[in-house]
């Protein structure tokens, strides 16, 4: 019951900042932009023992190659500092080797990972680029499931997130660019840390 309050406040506290963040953006006082693109996570993913009914040992055999999305808006504060919000979706598997009373093998288990994610972004322009960097802190959601011949696996969490990268800009025309980032991203998920490489490439519109 304290984890679930805790992880509904931190969800509170996310959607409250966002809603100060793009405030300004109704009133027309600032300038921003969107991003959407694709994003590709490699997750460091620890699967708890307790999915598997039954089972003496389990080990994530490997990381998860997660493909999915990232959408992003952000305000600017200051010519070189903008308030950001931050969502993406990750699906994939990862292998998992067992144990139990009737043997040992291997299985994919399938995982998506979500972020929600708030803070600050850095950038300048030169010419028709724009390098940026960011810190973000937010809620993670990741859930595995699978079914196997001798169990089911069905298993979530939801947790603190903390991101650090950055990226850049290229103008295509005045108010539309191509945008290439990378970043790090730390989850504390299942009782443990994991350490998320994220890459992510799209479009980004201006206002």
């Amino acid at each position: 019951m304290f984890r679930l309050l805790c992880q509904s406040s931190v969800l509170s506290i996310v959607l409250v900042s966002f809603l100060l963040i793009f405030s300004p953006v109704v009133s027309g006082q600032t300038k921003g932009d969107v991003y959407l693109g694709y994003a590709f996570v490699s997750s460091d993913l620890t699967v708890p023992s307790c999915c598997f009914s039954g089972a003496v040992g389990l080990a994530s055999a490997g990381r998860a190659s997660l493909n999915g999305w990232e959408a992003s808006a952000s305000v600017m504060f200051l010519p070189w500092l903008r308030g950001v919000g931050d969502v993406s979706g990750g699906y994939g598997t990862v292998p998992v080797v067992f144990s139990s009373i009737l043997g040992s093998g291997k299985l994919n288990v399938n995982t998506n990972l979500h972020t929600y994610l708030f803070g600050l972004r850095a950038s300048a322009s030169v010419g028709r680029l724009a390098p940026f960097g960011q810190a973000l802190i937010g809620l993670a959601h990741q859930s595995v499931s699978a079914n196997a011949f001798i169990a089911n696996v069905g298993q979530r969490d939801s947790a603190f997130a903390f991101d650090l990268g950055g990226g850049i800009d290229f103008r295509l025309v005045s108010r539309v660019a191509w945008r290439v980032q990378a970043d790090y991203l730390q989850t504390k998920l299942f009782d443990s840390t994991q350490h998320d490489p994220r890459i992510s490439t799209g479009i980004v519109l201006r206002f």
